[in-house]
């Protein structure tokens, strides 16, 4: 009996130490509305528990994470737990692995806390992160950090558009380069020649390569924000204090540069992961990336981390301490019409050799030499984790090729030409060891994550290779990953880039064993399918004509029109096939009226892109006619631009445009049929 007495007092002791141990954190937070002003004028934001961002969640390994969420918005909403290992269903894409957050409805995560780090939670509702919905996620070790600090601040960034996301996305789909003048990065021809030799003919190899101009970035944004301000200071921070900082790039389509004016920077830690640490002057986040790092706060005033935008269009700033401003190194602005495809990687290599030049010792700060080729991958060369990770060499292997690619004219981002509405899933088996290979063909970088696991990023190290939840894929390179297969069922995986995912590079990794994928369910997230809808029209003394376009990914219907003030017009309504960026197919019908003659016949045809950025139209007509047309436009300045169009029935076309702003613009053209004039030209 006393023995009996003895083991029930044992497991009631060894439940009540697990109870004390294993605690539940709870919150609740409204997915709400709320006015905003960060530009002068006041704009409907989303916010998380009132604030943009969302509050910081805070847990301990150990621990159970619960958080409701109350969708106040007339609107469903979701939550991803960016980067973070928890079930399947609580992994928060709708329409995959659990139902979206309704309007008015609330819902309730819950999952074990099994590893620490920094990471952050969004909406994958729409563009819906573009607008506010993300926040910072600290899990804590149980036996403190590997480096410890006097300080640890969130710094929570990310880039902030007065206008609609929605309408940002209808911008990009109507011209890749909407935002360009915004920016000041359009590539004219003026400034190509102005830049030199070696600029013409970086721009006409491209050309011949009918690769367009490279950009870094899409969309023009009014601010970018850290912990939703401008700047955000701490001056109780005191000289000598050290300080971690947690890094987390919640920008929607923005990588940053950071640098901080006390001196180096020490990485402690990448996407949650500690690895070993390592000093640098400047460090490149991409999107949806997060990395630790330890500054120091030296003597003689108050020092700025700085945050700038890739594409040099603006800052936000964290201030460390009090006293004179000590501002932290400006980033030049790079400028894309002489950037070689490993541009992004001769970037970070100066940033190290940078670094290397400086006298570490002097500041008591250690630094690894790399001497690494400018054509490698240069983001993570000194990530190198602190335990091997490598996998089983006897577990089966499954090398999965994946290009990125995209089609710039109809702003449709993909792998291997392919949208998520075209194809789905990536299977694979538990057990496996699975490889993805990922070469870039565009000419911009893509952030590409994987939901549910932590990968090897193959940089070089070897079995120390970094482990890491998202990739950044530099232009025209190739970069390899790898991942144990040890979970179930559907796990998203795509370019975290908003607006590239919500256009179609996006894919669903399905293990063979437990895949629930539903096409028709899943159909809810085939954003790729949305048709978008355009008009011009333009008024001139001799004729008005203009375009009225509906299309999605594949298909689009065109119409264009002239009309001479005299009764004579003509209209082309043709109904496209896109199958690539290069090539496409249509057919419709051609509507005329010459004097008093009418004639209306059917058409086919093919556009296919030549070198040189040509378009040829090659069409047949119902009455046996064929006809070559080639045409193509020429940005000369940065407002001016001249377009061509010449066919072999003597027809053409000379047009001349100054854009006022992305809605007017001033043309003046000369055309075989209607001769000279000019006007005013109207894009909707």
């Amino acid at each position: 009996m006393n023995n009996m007495i003895k083991m029930v007092w044992l497991m009631v002791m060894l439940f009540s130490t697990s109870a004390v141990w294993a605690k539940v954190i709870e919150y609740e937070l409204d997915v709400d509305y709320k006015t905003v002003n960060f530009t002068g004028q006041s704009i409907q934001a989303m916010t998380v528990g009132g604030t943009l961002p969302a509050p910081t969640l805070e847990a301990t390994v150990g621990d159970t994470l619960r958080v409701t969420f109350h969708n106040k918005l007339d609107v469903e909403t979701s939550v991803h737990w960016h980067g973070i290992l928890l079930p399947n269903d609580q992994d928060g894409v709708p329409y995959l692995t659990a139902p979206p957050i309704a309007a008015g409805a609330s819902l309730t995560y819950e999952y074990p806390i099994i590893h620490h780090g920094t990471y952050w939670y969004h909406s994958h509702t729409g563009l819906q992160e573009q607008r506010g919905v993300y926040g910072a996620l600290v899990f804590h070790p149980k036996q403190g950090e590997q480096v410890e600090a006097d300080h640890d601040v969130v710094v929570v960034l990310s880039d902030w558009t007065d206008e609609d996301p929605n309408q940002v996305m209808h911008n990009l789909k109507k011209s890749d380069d909407y935002y360009a003048l915004k920016k000041d990065s359009v590539q004219s021809w003026a400034k190509v020649i102005q830049s030199g030799s070696e600029a013409i003919k970086h721009r006409l190899d491209g050309a011949l390569m009918r690769m367009g101009p490279m950009d870094i970035s899409d969309v023009g944004y009014d601010v970018f924000l850290v912990n939703g301000q401008r700047t955000f200071a701490l001056p109780n921070i005191k000289v000598g204090e050290t300080v971690r900082l947690r890094l987390i790039n919640a920008g929607a389509s923005s990588y940053f540069n950071v640098a901080y004016a006390g001196g180096p920077m020490t990485i402690v830690a990448a996407d949650g992961v500690d690895v070993m640490p390592f000093d640098v002057v400047r460090q490149r986040l991409a999107i949806a990336e997060t990395y630790d790092v330890i500054v120091t706060v030296p003597d003689g005033g108050a020092y700025e981390f700085r945050a700038t935008s890739q594409d040099g269009t603006g800052y936000s700033s964290v201030i460390l301490g009090k006293g004179v401003l000590m501002a932290a190194p400006t980033m030049p602005k790079p400028e894309p019409m002489m950037m070689d495809h490993a541009m992004h990687g001769e970037m970070d290599h100066a940033n190290h050799a940078g670094m290397n030049k400086m006298d570490h010792a002097a500041m008591g700060h250690r630094v690894e030499e790399a001497e690494v080729p400018a054509t490698q991958m240069m983001e993570y060369e000194l990530l190198r984790s602190l335990t091997p990770t490598h996998f089983n060499p006897a577990n089966p292997k499954r090398t999965v090729q994946l290009a990125l690619t995209g089609d710039m004219e109809r702003y449709a981002w993909s792998f291997n030409n392919k949208v998520l509405s075209e194809s789905s899933q990536i299977m694979i088996r538990q057990g496996e060891t699975v490889q993805f290979v990922l070469e870039n063909k565009t000419m911009m970088a893509h952030p590409i994550h994987l939901h549910g696991h932590f990968f090897r990023v193959l940089n070089g190290q070897g079995d120390r290779s970094p482990l890491k939840h998202t990739v950044s894929v530099p232009a025209m390179q190739t970069v390899t990953i790898e991942f144990l297969a040890n979970e179930e069922k559907d796990w998203f995986f795509h370019c975290h880039n908003l607006y590239h995912m919500k256009s179609g590079m996006t894919r669903v990794v399905s293990y063979e064993a437990s895949t629930q994928l539903d096409k028709d369910y899943l159909s809810n997230v085939y954003s790729d399918r949305h048709w978008y809808y355009f008009a011009d029209t333009a008024v001139q003394s001799h004729f008005a004509g203009g375009e009225l376009r509906a299309e999605n990914t594949r298909n689009a219907v065109n119409v264009e029109y002239d009309w001479n003030y005299e009764g004579e017009y003509e209209i082309e309504a043709v109904y496209e096939r896109s199958f690539n960026r290069f090539f496409e197919l249509y057919v419709g019908g051609q509507f005329e009226r010459e004097d008093d003659d009418v004639d209306n016949i059917a058409v086919v045809g093919a556009h296919y892109l030549l070198p040189l950025l040509i378009e040829a139209d090659f069409r047949l007509d119902s009455e046996g006619h064929g006809r070559l047309g080639l045409s193509s436009e020429l940005q000369l300045t940065n407002r001016a631009s001249f377009e061509w169009e010449v066919n072999t029935d003597r027809e053409y076309r000379l047009q001349l445009d100054y854009e006022i702003n992305k809605r007017v613009s001033l043309v003046g053209s000369r055309d075989d049929q209607y001769g000279w004039g000019g006007g005013i030209e109207v894009k909707f």
